[in-house]
């Protein structure tokens, strides 16, 4: 690949006469959805119904939305809308919420008759309906609790289907290491336990994490045999994510256009627009787009809060100028950061202190590298990536705290922290250390092992927090009758959680440190100032080259499997 110190940050496919390269490898794409998804389940299970934030809000959304009831009736409690009565209960058993000394084991009957409908309020009645369609489905065919196990794991499904067509996609780039290890630093245990619930939040992150991995795809490694897959997993992703939440097309929006910095010159953009696949890939996200804004316009969910005070939730900070919410935000952004590695239940449980320091510590090593080592146009986007999560939350609380006073959550952020992970460690993945192997294999073992012990030890303690309390006691937890168990019991999980996270880590590693650089021409292209100064014009041609008369390029995927 070009010196990105010389500006020459994109290199053109060598055209070697060989099979016509795969758009997705289907090893690794399937290989990454079923271990996160296996990970995703196990928080599934291992926390109680109506544990995560809102949850029976979102349950009781999804349950309307699948029956055809998109809004329900405003009230001062949230919209009212029909459901099955056992939906409707999940308001019920939320005994634990905001008080960690208390179990999951909440003193309540179920009804006799839990498929009767009823009416149930909902503060998530103005979301956008698109993702509550689906997950709400397995509620149709289940007339117990059951169905809400089911729902999270429709919804682990989704989450993760976005997660591992990110990660396919990083898996084809050129110089894939640094951005492959860095999913263990961006897959944080408040992504697998937002997954494993019923909550939008997960869905949105992964999904736009797939725009911006597409997108770092094209322009840091093009490839034209690989334009039209790219492009696909592009759209699905930002059409999924915009309406995700209301916010959803402000981080799409940064997933798509900050890589496009990377492109050399504006006629490599142009030839970039000019590729069949790119002008579908503008129709189809902007029709995406226009629907998620007509829905926000037409139901007022951003702005009903500031309208409707009388249908909405009241938070504290009405009143105040648009300085403070910024400068609240700003300030506490490490704070407000937890909230993106691991803060549980109802914002009730943080995960251990040395869970945090771990996450932090490698997410401050990829940032000072970007800084210290990266140059040019490399260097400009890695200041946008930060800049972009550092700012954002700030000006968005700014805009809303006078209405409707203080309502920003460190999760909201999820979005931006894994562009800024994946994007910062895509951007130094051909750097010195990256190339040498004996330094590159004790860094990965590091952060891969690192982040494996990290996140069994959040789902432990996440586990105990809902067994026997806060304060309960290890021995009962782990060798009595702790007040409340997940379906199997205690040691089932810990041991089903601590047996994919070894798997999940020998498979990254494998794929990360041990796996050779998918082109060889890299070295070459590195040593070579003449092969570097023909970097741009190389990579016009290959834009403007038309699909039809590509030259086959050789496969990067185990025995040519892919999609």
């Amino acid at each position: 690949m070009g010196n990105p110190q010389a500006g020459g940050d994109t290199v053109a496919p060598t055209a070697h006469p060989a099979r016509r390269r795969r758009s997705i490898p289907l090893t690794a794409f399937f290989g990454a959805w079923a271990v996160l998804f296996a990970l995703m389940t196990a928080w599934v299970f291992a926390t109680p119904p109506s544990a995560s934030p809102d949850e029976p809000a979102h349950i009781v959304r999804a349950a309307s939305v699948v029956r055809g009831e998109l809004v329900g009736t405003p009230s001062q409690s949230g919209h009212i809308v029909t459901v099955p009565r056992y939906i409707a209960e999940s308001h019920a058993v939320t005994c634990f919420a905001f008080n960690p000394a208390v179990t999951a084991n909440c003193a309540f009957t179920p009804s006799a008759d839990p498929w009767q409908s009823v009416e149930a309020p909902t503060t998530a009645g103005l979301y956008n309906p698109l993702y509550y369609a689906v997950v709400g489905l397995p509620s149709l065919v289940f007339h117990d609790a059951g169905g809400i196990y089911a729902m999270r794991i429709l919804s682990a499904l989704l989450t993760t289907l976005f997660a591992a067509l990110a990660f396919a996609i990083v898996f084809t780039m050129r110089n894939r290491r640094m951005p492959l290890l860095a999913f263990a630093v961006a897959v944080t245990p408040m992504l697998l336990f937002l997954g494993g619930s019923v909550n939008p939040s997960a869905v949105e992150a992964t999904a736009t994490l797939a725009v911006f991995c597409g997108m770092l795809a094209i322009t840091l490694s093009p490839d034209p045999a690989r334009l039209t897959g790219r492009a696909v997993v592009v759209m699905a992703g930002a059409v999924v994510a915009v309406n995700s939440r209301g916010l959803s097309p402000l981080w799409v929006a940064l997933a798509l256009v900050i890589p496009l910095l990377l492109l050399t010159d504006r006629d490599a953009l142009v030839a970039l627009l000019r590729r069949r696949a790119v002008i579908v890939l503008i129709a189809v996200v902007a029709a995406g787009t226009i629907a998620a804004g007509l829905w926000t316009v037409g139901t007022n969910s951003l702005a009903n809060a500031i309208e409707h005070p009388d249908q909405a939730l009241s938070f504290p900070g009405i009143g105040s100028s648009p300085l403070v919410g910024f400068q609240k935000v700003f300030i506490g952004t490490i704070g407000y950061s937890q909230g993106l590695v691991g803060l549980f239940g109802w914002l009730d449980t943080p995960a251990p202190d040395v869970v945090l320091y771990l996450w932090g510590l490698a997410i401050g090593a990829v940032a000072v590298g970007a800084v210290v080592v990266l140059r040019r146009r490399r260097l400009l986007v890695a200041w946008l990536l930060v800049a972009a999560f550092l700012l954002c939350p700030a000006l968005v609380q700014a805009a809303y705290i006078h209405g409707g006073g203080m309502i920003w959550q460190g999760r909201y952020n999820l979005p931006l922290f894994l562009c800024l992970v994946v994007g910062l460690a895509a951007l130094l993945g051909d750097t010195a250390f990256v190339r040498a192997s004996y330094a590159w294999r004790r860094i990965a073992v590091i952060v891969v092992v690192g982040a494996a012990g990290a996140q069994f030890w959040a789902f432990e303690a996440t586990l105990r927090r809902y067994a026997v309390g806060s304060n309960g006691s290890m021995r009962t937890y782990l060798f009595g009758q702790p007040a409340w168990a997940p379906p199997g019991g205690v040691w089932l999980w810990l041991a089903v959680f601590a047996v994919l996270l070894v798997a999940a880590a020998a498979l990254l590693l494998h794929v990360s440190a041990w796996s050779r650089q998918p082109e060889e021409v890299v070295d070459a292209v590195a040593a070579s100032p003449a092969l570097e100064e023909e970097q741009p014009r190389r990579q016009d041609e290959a834009l403007q080259q038309p699909e039809a008369q590509q030259e086959p390029q050789p496969s990067l995927t185990p025995a040519g499997t892919g999609l």
